[in-house]
């Protein structure tokens, strides 16, 4: 059924879990609806005049039954807690076609300083809340914060455009999967969508379209990202994808699999024991790239033996070990999971997580939940839930089984029988590994790809077998001529990490498209509270930043090395 408005926003940083802005002028689809005498309007009488503005059909490129402009605020340079200049906040609805989807619930910020430029936010999780556009989008690793002195983008004068991908909920809820539109539009659709009604009204606020327009999001948004770049190719011309869930089918299927070996009897790891296995890693591993920092910044030379931290005989003995079960759950996590089938675009496998190398699945709770009780908490439940266990679990029974009694725990992700061309289906809507990026490259777009090594939520290796399916497409140099790709070691998921690095991406972005002037020499900064302010080299893979002498805190202490 159509949803009702309702204004709810909560920032990047949940996620970080997985987690319309702009096109060219010639893409804007025009607005006959404008209102007279525009140029003479106060910012005020400009904003107000978009509230109830409709949208046509027929300006929004994929099928749909027209927008509506719901409300159109004006909030001022004084008002309380507003740190983004003066801006008019827009809130519309995009309807489907199906009148039993849900519309998608969109926000335009248009700031009174407009540059002429556009960002769209991407979101995270299952979505249902509006990307919080009024922050800072995930251009660095943690969720919702830039290093110091760097402006949100709507203050810098950036249109700034989100949706909630067209359905309400958290990003732990996955039950408006069994509408076919509303699956639709969360596995990419309204990008598209919410970019075409975003364009509409901002040629309407300010009389002409953007000259350039840029999407930004991490974890699922990063897949959007993605999808953006191989899909709508003429709509952005410059993408930032951060842990992005290019493979989000094989993403399932494996947070499955480890959730059936975490659920058995013995095999959960509580917070206690995690650090336990982190103390061990950090102990062997740290000193590996020349200075014991609390990073491992080359993770590929790191080869941990769970068996020094097992507990004797195999059995749970406390605290301070690993039964022989638990162990089992670090070596699943830890390894690929082979499919029995082929997935989008060929894939036949999904990578393992960094387990024993620095994945911290348990300092901020989202991954493997509070505890063994919580974990299986539904519908999911941010903080308590496991998300390794609601996000497949609600794959399973909402967009593959459509049935609700359908249980991950039950399930085969190496070979899910009848259900195997279904997953296909699926698959082919949602994941963004595909590697035609040619159309993109054409026009001049540009992509900044990135990932942490510790992710705890979206394995590193992903990003890293995308980038070489690419490179195997284009070829080293004329890839690097239109994407970067840069590991960042100890960052993880929005948070948790060893290193939660940030930096301007957007700016390194934008100069990149507007100047011409490649992403080079980049620094990152830790915001993590404990080490907040050392530095790293932003090294392109597959260099990693290795310590060379000096103060072990600064980026000049270390080169990118291979």
């Amino acid at each position: 059924m159509r949803t009702r408005f309702r204004s709810r926003r909560s920032p990047a940083i949940v996620i970080g879990i997985f987690a319309a802005s702009a096109i060219t002028l010639s893409g804007c689809g025009g607005n006959d609806a404008a209102p007279p005498n525009a140029t003479a309007m106060t910012p005020a009488a400009k904003c107000s005049a978009l509230a109830g503005m409709t949208v046509p059909a027929s300006a929004i490129g994929l099928s749909t039954t027209g927008a509506t402009v719901v409300s159109a605020t004006l909030v001022t340079d004084t008002d309380s807690a507003n740190i983004n200049g003066e801006y008019c906040k827009v809130l519309g609805t995009i309807h489907p076609v199906d009148f039993n989807a849900p519309d998608i619930r969109a926000e335009v910020d248009l700031p009174t300083n407009f540059n002429g430029k556009a960002i769209h936010f991407g979101g995270g999780g299952f979505d249902g809340t509006i990307a919080y556009t009024e922050g800072s989008p995930l251009d660095g690793f943690m969720g919702g914060k830039e290093p110091g002195g760097v402006s949100t983008p709507l203050r810098r004068g950036y249109v700034t455009v989100g949706s909630d991908s067209g359905h309400e909920g958290n990003a732990f809820d996955g039950s408006f999967a069994t509408n076919d539109e509303a699956l639709a539009n969360y596995a990419g659709d309204h990008i598209k969508k919410t970019h075409d009604f975003a364009a509409y009204v901002a040629k309407a606020r300010y009389g002409s379209g953007y000259t350039h327009s840029y999407f930004i999001g991490g974890s699922s948004g990063g897949r959007q990202g993605l999808i953006a770049a191989q899909r709508f190719p003429q709509d952005y011309d410059g993408i930032i994808s951060t842990f992005p869930a290019s493979g989000i089918t094989g993403l399932w299927l494996q947070m499955g699999r480890i959730s059936q070996s975490l659920l058995a009897p013995g095999g959960y790891i509580t917070p206690a024991k995690g650090k336990v296995v982190l103390a061990a890693v950090m102990k062997q591993c740290d000193g590996l790239d020349g200075v014991a920092d609390g990073i491992i910044s080359n993770p590929a030379a790191c080869v941990f033996d769970p068996a020094v931290i097992r507990c004797p005989s195999g059995g749970d003995a406390g605290d301070s070990c690993l039964s022989d079960a638990q162990i089992n759950t670090m070596t699943t996590a830890g390894t690929p999971l082979d499919l029995g089938f082929n997935l989008a675009n060929g894939i036949q496998n999904f990578p393992a997580y960094n387990a024993f190398s620095g994945a911290d699945f348990w300092t901020i709770g989202i991954a493997w939940g509070a505890s063994a009780a919580d974990a299986v908490i539904e519908p999911g439940v941010i903080g308590e839930s496991a998300f390794f266990y609601t996000f497949p679990n609600d794959m399973l029974r909402f967009a593959v089984a459509r049935d609700a009694a359908s249980s991950i725990l039950n399930f085969n992700p190496a070979n899910p029988g009848p259900l195997t061309s279904r997953v296909q289906a699926v698959s082919a809507l949602m994941d963004s590994t595909g590697t035609d990026l040619s159309q993109f490259q054409s026009r001049g777009g540009k992509i900044i790809l990135q990932h942490g090594q510790s992710d705890q939520l979206i394995p590193a290796q992903l990003s890293i077998d995308y980038y070489n399916r690419l490179v195997s497409r284009f070829g080293q140099g004329p890839l690097s001529q239109f994407l970067k790709f840069y590991l960042v070691p100890g960052a993880a998921h929005g948070a948790g990490g060893q290193f939660n690095g940030s930096y301007d991406g957007l700016t390194a972005l934008d100069n990149w498209v507007t100047k011409g002037i490649e992403p080079k020499n980049l620094t990152i900064t830790d915001l993590t509270p404990a080490t907040a302010g050392r530095t790293r080299p932003l090294c392109e893979y597959p260099q990693w930043p290795k310590y060379i002498g000096g103060d072990q805190n600064l980026a000049a202490s270390f080169s990118c090395s291979n």
